[in-house]
């Protein structure tokens, strides 16, 4: 995603679960459920300078590439990195995600 509206859908919208290091948002697509997810990383300068907020966009990155399947099929995900993700590490950042991806899971699946 790089829309601001989208983002701002998303947020206001969907639903939202937090963790120690991530807050995970998600709303329906716009055109359909067929479509692809799309996805969005959201890195506030409360977090550190540009190598930090790149460094955890990178990882952030990888670890969707590698877990993100379960929310595909038409969804809007938006990740917000927490300020304590700076001190976690890449272990610790992919196990808060495949938590948070568990929780929101079952919340879609509920409704």
């Amino acid at each position: 995603m790089k829309r601001a509206s989208e983002f701002a859908m998303v947020r206001a919208e969907g639903t939202s679960t937090a963790g120690r290091f991530l807050v995970l948002n998600t709303a329906p697509s716009l055109d359909g459920a067929g479509a692809y997810s799309r996805f969005g990383i959201i890195t506030t300068k409360r977090i550190g300078h540009a190598v930090v907020r790149n460094k955890l966009r990178r990882r952030m990155r990888e670890i969707l590439r590698a877990h993100a399947e379960p929310l595909s099929g038409g969804l809007f995900v938006v990740l917000v990195v927490r300020a304590s993700a700076a001190r976690a590490t890449y272990q610790e950042l992919e196990a808060d995600f495949l938590h948070l991806m568990r929780r929101q899971i079952r919340k879609i699946t509920s409704c």
